[in-house]
């Protein structure tokens, strides 16, 4: 007779992993349920996914097909669906429990069923073929991977349910999503990991928990992560290029500022939600458009295809030139009168930019101490002459500054030579009324009213191969982005002799900052508008604002998001703490360590409740099984008993040798031995009478030969029975 021996994980390492295995399972499973069902199926998804991996490593070491179990597992969750429907719906049961004990006792069954059902089919397949252990993966990437969807574009305050206690701590809850990450990624190593000697298995994850202690450390010293790019085509922030512009030009880098816009087909819009930045007002300030305006650049040389950085010194030195090391007065800052007020503010950066900017027309700017180095790239102060009289009051001002020269009036209203430009702006100042037709102020404004209701805001467009790409699209469709409206406004008052520019940065509407003193930049916010010199007034913003558009509006930033990083900036605690306080936060530490406690209490009382329901499944299931079956439940049965005396067969180690090996010891157990092994492998039909009598000469050897007190460990240890094979 030819003896088969089945290869199992083997010895205490191999217990251990199973249970690892099983616990990583149990614990995807809850965190997947925790965002979309009550506490009570978090637990039972636990259990479920908890019980199926270990019945899955069983029964994948059975001669059942894997596409078998694969159909029976889609069957399975099928009929598990319609009794979730049968139970909330006119059943007898929702009738007695009312319809929120039945929606609970429903969403508690189909979490516990759908996770061992799943981790059954999961766990089978990957014991059989380490490929299949890529759906274990999956499963441990989707349920941390949506537990951290809210976190996504920089969004450093959600989840709330895990943010809000770490924030009212006065901690980043960064660090938080950082350990929780790297605890997924040692689960994901854990269920890929082979290795059945119990040293190297250890060294294994001893150099997977330097490697993620390595990351906590450097990522202090290196900062975060910084935000992706958004607004990166405007020349805001610093980005990796093919150095082509629409296919037709090449963008010039010859320092850390970006000297062209570009017109793209296609505008990226990657993380146009990411916060790159935030803004501290230190007094209240309405702007008379609504809108706030943060200029960091600006382009006013034609160079014969659009309007580029200029490269004289006397020309848009109104600025900020660089980063400041110390306090920088702008040289060419706005007149201090009536038209504008000072407004202090404290801009501090998420992500790096090729320049810093400030609200509208910055007077002053100096550096100030990080609060948050990990958080902030750099953090300024920026005092700005902010627009404070109303637009009307300009119809009666003049263009441009007395101290300008020739030169410098020719720079600003320099038009391409398209005799169109000027055909379209005459059309247009035309149509104002009569007290207005010569005024030049009024003129700028029917430009940027006009674009306004003729064009189409849309990141998608036709005219960056075009040899003018703002002629494409003023003379065509009119369907473009910020750069196309602002180049077309600028082009248009230059065509009727008004001193314009285009500048960049980024714009906020007013109602985002919500009350607050603190309003959040992100990637989207990013823009770039026309602007016209008006003596006493300045560079003004002019901007445009096309009635139609073809992509949806940006929404505002969270509030609670924009609240909090405003606080980092200041170099204070999310909830400031004082002496009355202290009895609160000792309070929430109480509760989160209590609720800890008591979660893990539970778990680990489920986590026992399933190991001794196994142990007493296997020790009943020869009283009701049947004759085909008894001779390897009788011997399993039996078997776990010699285990919880601590006598075990080895790896590789044949039924029969191991009979042998024992049979000074236990000598009742060979005949138990050949006679299963006859059932099993040789086609024997076993007596049932002679079975049960075998077995009890195994109980009576057992008894005789061990004392009581390890025969009473041996029982009450709830995972004895792991190690039986």
């Amino acid at each position: 007779m030819t003896t088969i021996v089945r290869s199992a994980p083997a010895g205490f390492a191999s217990a251990l992993a199973e249970i690892g295995r099983a616990t990583i399972h149990g614990l995807s499973w809850s965190v997947l349920v925790a965002t979309m069902a009550p506490s009570g199926s978090i637990l039972a998804a636990f259990l479920g996914g908890f019980s199926g991996c270990l019945i899955g490593d069983r029964l994948g070491r059975t001669r059942l097909r894997t596409s078998a179990i694969v159909v029976g597992a889609v069957l399975l969750i099928a009929m598990v669906a319609a009794l979730r429907s049968s139970l909330t719906h006119g059943s007898m049961l929702a009738a007695a429990l009312g319809p929120i004990g039945a929606l609970r006792l429903a969403g508690v069954l189909t979490a516990l069923l759908v996770a061992a059902i799943s981790s059954t089919a999961m766990r089978a397949g990957s014991t059989r073929k380490p490929i299949y252990a890529v759906f274990e993966l999956l499963l441990v990437a989707v349920a941390f991977a949506q537990l951290f969807v809210p976190h996504r574009h920089g969004a450093i305050n959600r989840p709330f349910y895990l943010a809000d206690w770490i924030i009212a701590l006065g901690w980043d809850p960064t660090w938080l999503f950082l350990f929780m990450g790297g605890t997924a990624t040692v689960f994901g190593l854990v269920l890929l990991l082979r290795e059945q000697r119990y040293g190297r298995a250890v060294v294994n994850l001893g150099v997977v928990a330097l490697l993620l202690a390595m990351i906590v450390v450097a990522t202090p010293m290196l900062g975060m992560p910084p935000p992706p790019d958004g607004g990166g085509g405007l020349g805001l922030r610093p980005e990796q290029s093919d150095g082509k512009d629409g296919g037709r030009e090449k963008q010039e880098r010859g320092g850390p500022t970006a000297s062209e816009l570009e017109f793209r087909n296609k505008y990226n819009t990657g993380g146009s939600r990411v916060p790159v930045a935030v803004v501290l007002f230190h007094d209240d300030y309405s702007p008379p458009s609504g809108v706030y305006y943060f200029r960091q650049g600006a382009f006013s040389q034609f160079n014969g295809r659009k309007l580029v950085v200029s490269g004289r010194q006397d020309i848009d030195n109104d600025l900020i030139p660089h980063f400041p090391t110390r306090l920088i007065e702008i040289e060419n800052a706005p007149p201090a009168n009536d038209n504008r007020g000072p407004l202090e503010t404290t801009v501090a950066l998420m992500a790096d930019h090729t320049q810093p900017f400030a609200l509208e027309a910055p007077i002053e700017v100096e550096p100030l101490e990080n609060p948050s180095p990990n958080r902030f790239r750099r953090v300024y102060r920026a005092i700005s002459g902010v627009l404070t009289a109303d637009y009307a009051s300009m119809l009666d001002a003049r263009l441009g500054s007395p101290d300008w020269s020739r030169e410098q009036w020719a720079h600003y209203t320099e038009a391409p030579p398209n005799p169109r430009y000027l055909e379209l702006g005459t059309e247009i100042a035309e149509a104002l009324p009569e007290g207005l037709a010569n005024n030049p102020i009024a003129k700028a404004f029917a430009v940027t009213g006009w674009l306004g209701r003729e064009g189409i805001y849309s990141l998608k467009n036709e005219h960056s191969g075009a040899d003018d790409p703002t002629a494409s699209f003023l003379f065509g469709d009119r369907t473009g982005y910020c750069v196309h409206f602002s180049h077309a406004a600028t082009y248009l008052m230059r065509s009727l002799g008004v001193p314009a520019r285009v500048a960049t940065g980024y714009a906020v509407s007013e109602s985002a900052r919500q009350g607050g003193s603190s309003l959040l930049l992100s990637g989207g916010a990013s823009h770039a508008w026309p602007e016209v010199y008006i003596d006493g007034y300045g560079w003004v913003v002019l901007d445009v604002y096309p009635e139609r558009a073809l992509d949806p509006p940006e929404q505002p930033m969270d509030a609670d998001l924009q609240r909090l990083l405003g606080e980092l900036a200041r170099g204070a605690s999310p909830i400031p703490l004082s002496a009355t306080d202290l009895p609160r936060i000792k309070e929430l530490v109480r509760r989160v360590t209590l609720t800890a406690g008591s979660w893990f209490l539970v778990l680990l009382a489920a986590l026992l409740l399933l190991l001794y329901a196994g142990k007493a499944w296997r020790r009943l299931a020869p009283t009701w099984a049947g004759a085909a079956a008894m001779p390897r439940l009788v011997y399993r049965a039996e078997l776990d008993r010699i285990g919880e005396v601590a006598i075990h067969r080895e790896a590789g180690e044949s039924r029969e040798s191991f009979a042998s090996r024992i049979h000074d010891r236990l000598p009742s157990f060979a005949p138990l031995t050949m006679t299963h092994v006859a059932a099993v492998y040789g086609g024997h039909v076993s007596d049932p009478r002679q079975l049960r009598d075998e077995a009890a000469n195994v109980r009576r050897d057992i008894r005789d030969r061990f004392p009581f007190w390890k025969r009473f460990l041996g029982l009450i240890t709830p995972w004895s029975w792991l190690r039986s094979k």
